[in-house]
């Protein structure tokens, strides 16, 4: 669920943990998609490993693709690459059809990655120009399955036996597919896609998937 679409959903969750704390708990608040200052330190530490493998397989990535939907996944990679002082580029595919006006998700973004760097406290600063989204592939909206989608999950499947998603990889994956028939790389760039997971939502759209 996009992290603005779930704003009434976080308001309940609030709500709830404030009637639990009347009731002398103490709930701790998981928001959508785990996307905090707090979930996005997953991918600094996820980017430190990249850098180890990289160097291990002798690899230069210059770009990095991924699905990005509530934040703390693309906020945490563009810290934790300011912190291995990483090269290429990080672009998020959206995958929800909100936020694509004004930088609103770009600022989202920003705030997300400046928080996190407090909790490590180390100085760094971003802006919203700091991070890459595409919005064009957004399709008819959130968790539709769309030829795009269809495609991109049975060509992985058969090619390479990795499974998408219908929701954000195979999304995303289908519009890593149509970038690179467009030409936005070069033939002598390296393009890492960054699975994501989200496997067990494929059992939930066979009928979609399937179809043709």
């Amino acid at each position: 669920m996009h992290w603005q679409s779930a704003s009434a959903t976080e308001q309940e969750l609030n709500q709830l943990a404030d009637q639990l704390r009347s009731e002398s708990c103490k709930p701790y608040v998981i928001p959508i998609g785990a996307s905090n200052a707090l979930g996005s330190l997953g991918y600094v530490h996820a980017m430190q490993e990249l850098k180890e493998q990289m160097r291990e397989q002798h690899l230069n990535i210059d770009h990095i693709v991924f699905a990005s939907c509530s934040g703390g996944t693309q906020a945490g990679m563009v810290l934790g690459a300011k912190l291995i002082n990483f090269q290429g580029k990080i672009l998020g595919i959206d995958i929800a059809p909100v936020g694509q006006f004004g930088n609103v998700y770009e600022a989202h973004l920003m705030k997300l990655s400046n928080e996190a760097a407090k909790m490590l406290a180390v100085k760094k600063q971003f802006a919203p120009q700091d991070f890459l989204v595409n919005y064009d592939y957004l399709g008819k909206g959130y968790a539709i399955v769309g030829d795009l989608e269809r495609e991109a999950i049975h060509l992985l499947a058969e090619k390479e036996g990795i499974l998408l998603d219908p929701v954000y990889t195979g999304r995303a994956f289908g519009g890593l597919l149509d970038l690179i028939q467009s030409k936005q790389f070069s033939k002598n760039e390296t393009v890492l896609f960054w699975h994501t997971g989200g496997t067990p939502a494929l059992f939930a759209q066979v009928e979609n998937i399937c179809a043709k």
